[in-house]
């Protein structure tokens, strides 16, 4: 596989001397290959972070208007999250799973039967009176789901780059998964009181710890050090340094360590907070997807993305109203958590180019291959 894309690499230098020249001098310490593009992937997969300073200002700007009181300063900037961002990736979703026939074919059960079981099964839990746990079930399984689309972004800009050092796959591994669990513990440990969502809503946590932070925090500060010397060492010893991955690295790491270490927010915006990125992330990823796999399709991309902004005002406003009454309108989103629920589920399946060479080949082929340890964009 290797040795097919260096020979693509290769017939492309040949065809232009000069390229190759300037080609040549970009890699002698530097790796730079992108998922789509320079600019796509700055904004999309990168440089979307700064969304998260977006919400944090909507927040004290709502603050300024007296809505704090009332809380309507967090209910504004939750409605702008959850009606732009949030419900319209989770729409998106669906070009995937039913509008892709090979994909809805091959699941076909799960698409169908399996997501009404998710809808069924989220109705019957709050008319048990769970809909409490509900929230906390799907506040950490939402956590757990943006550390894993994380990791396949990681994974991915390391396959590109051709970044398979056995050493560096260990660094990289260890610096994500301990900073961004300890991030993760720093949000979920030492929870002593119920949690208020929004008003009288409130949700009890587990107990966890707060050693459980420090552990963590100090292996990560390790990675952190060892990381930064093994850069040292690669360019020291003329090894391209993989330039996308380290980006890709200080705006995932420096987000979630902003939202859970360095601001002390309630409930919902928290959750707007940490979850903006990784909405304009798949956002960025479901249209490359759409565009390669529909091409035959005019405008499929703004075609998609209209629906789905459509559908996340609609269900945005109903979990608005819903959170602001308790009343029918809780029992009208109940279906649309559990449209969430099932997206966190499955997107752990659809992604996974290990199992799909030619969804890998599809989406990556332009700059290489992803390794074949490479499972998911979320797995």
């Amino acid at each position: 596989m290797e040795a097919t894309i260096q020979n693509k690499v290769e017939k492309e230098q040949n065809k232009n001397p000069k390229e190759k020249k300037n080609l040549s001098k970009t890699n002698k310490h530097f790796s730079i290959n992108w998922i789509v593009s320079r600019r796509y992937d700055g904004f999309f997969f990168i440089g979307s972070c700064v969304f998260t300073l977006l919400f944090l200002g909507i927040f004290m700007y709502a603050e300024t208007l007296d809505l704090a009181p009332q809380g309507d300063s967090i209910i504004l900037t939750y409605f702008v999250f959850t009606a732009i961002f949030d419900h319209p990736h989770i729409f998106q979703t669906f070009s995937r799973t039913h509008a892709d026939k090979e994909e809805f074919e091959e699941r076909k059960y799960m698409h169908t039967w399996g997501l009404a079981a998710f809808i069924v099964a989220g109705l019957i839990v709050t008319g048990m009176g769970f809909e409490k746990e509900l929230i906390v079930f799907a506040a950490f399984f939402g956590s757990w789901h943006i550390i894993r689309q994380h990791s396949g972004f990681l994974k991915a800009y390391k396959g590109i780059n051709q970044d398979f050092d056995k050493i560096d796959d260990y660094l990289d591994t260890g610096l994500f998964y301990s900073g961004m669990f300890a991030c993760f513990f720093r949000d979920y440990s030492d929870i002593k009181s119920p949690v208020v969502v929004y008003k009288e809503l409130t949700a009890n946590f587990p107990y966890l710890p707060p050693q459980i932070t420090e552990i963590i925090w100090s292996i990560f500060l390790f990675f952190l050090v060892t990381f930064s010397l093994r850069q040292v060492w690669r360019f020291y010893k003329r090894k391209p340094i993989n330039i996308p991955k380290i980006l890709f690295l200080v705006a995932a790491l420096s987000t979630h360590y902003f939202v859970f270490f360095l601001t002390a927010l309630p409930f919902l915006v928290a959750e707007s907070l940490e979850t903006v990125y990784h909405n304009i992330q798949y956002q960025g990823f479901v249209m490359h997807y759409q565009r390669k796999r529909f091409s035959h399709i005019k405008n499929v991309v703004l075609k998609w993305f209209g629906v789905a902004m459509i559908y996340g005002f609609v269900v945005g406003t109903i979990e608005i109203i819903g959170l602001m009454t308790n009343g029918w309108a809780k029992w009208l989103f109940v279906p649309f958590t559990m449209v969430v629920i099932y997206h966190y589920y499955i997107d752990g399946l659809i992604w996974k180019f290990g199992k799909n060479p030619e969804l890998r080949k599809l989406l990556f082929d332009k700059t290489a291959v992803v390794s074949s340890d490479s499972e998911s964009i979320d797995s």
